[in-house]
């Protein structure tokens, strides 16, 4: 997205829950906290119903494992 953006990575990117400066919204809690990752695998649940989904991928999705970290 920051290349997109034409923006260049910043450690606050991935640390914008340490911030000091006050927020003016009603999410003001979740603002400071780091993002959720307890839900990463919820998707487990529904896997006997993705395989038309998976079908409809083809490849893409193998591509995906393959170039991710």
């Amino acid at each position: 997205m920051l290349d997109y953006c034409g923006l260049s990575f910043q450690p606050d990117c991935v640390d914008f829950h340490k911030t000091q400066r006050s927020e003016r919204t009603p999410s003001t809690e979740q603002d400071r906290q780091p993002i959720f990752r307890d839900g990463l695998d919820q998707w487990t649940k529904f896997e006997p119903w993705l395989g038309p989904l998976r079908t409809a991928q083809g490849e893409a999705l193998d591509r995906y494992r393959d170039e991710a970290p």
